[in-house]
């Protein structure tokens, strides 16, 4: 290969690497966002439905649950599915460069998080940050490859 064709090639990886970089970004954040979203302890669905993704800052509020007691494993399945959707579809508008946040602002959150219900382990959102850097390893194991 010549030096000059070597650059070549070497200017046409470096454009690309903004938008890789971008999909490891959101396939990580997407993991993470489902992984919290499942894990959530469940009373009334308000903690699963306040995981909430925002792009460039974090969200600073709070929400009422999607589906607020309609019924046991139902309202917890349209919890879920609703604010999974919603960090889909936030995750999917993130361009190069910008920040997502994945943040839930319920003043119970950390004792939740630190195992005060018997429905989920203590450290529930670590579990899912790790979840997600596994994503982002094999996402960008596959981005690596040459077809």
């Amino acid at each position: 290969m010549s030096l000059e064709r070597f650059g070549r090639n070497m200017k046409r990886r470096g454009r690309n690497v903004p938008r890789e970089v971008n999909k490891v970004k959101r396939t990580a954040a997407l993991a993470v966002d489902q992984a919290l979203v499942l894990a959530t302890p469940v009373d009334t669905g308000t903690a699963r439905s306040n995981w909430q993704v925002s792009l460039d800052a974090p969200n600073d509020d709070t929400i009422e649950a999607y589906a607020q007691l309609i019924g046991g494993d139902q309202s917890e399945v349209v919890n879920a599915q609703e604010a999974m959707e919603q960090g889909k579809i936030s995750i999917g508008k993130a361009k190069p460069g910008q920040e997502i946040h994945i943040t839930n602002n319920l003043p119970y959150i950390t004792a939740l998080n630190e195992g005060h219900s018997a429905q989920a382990p203590a450290a529930f959102v670590e579990e899912a940050v790790e979840a997600g850097h596994g994503a982002a390893k094999i996402q960008k194991t596959d981005t690596g490859k040459r077809n």
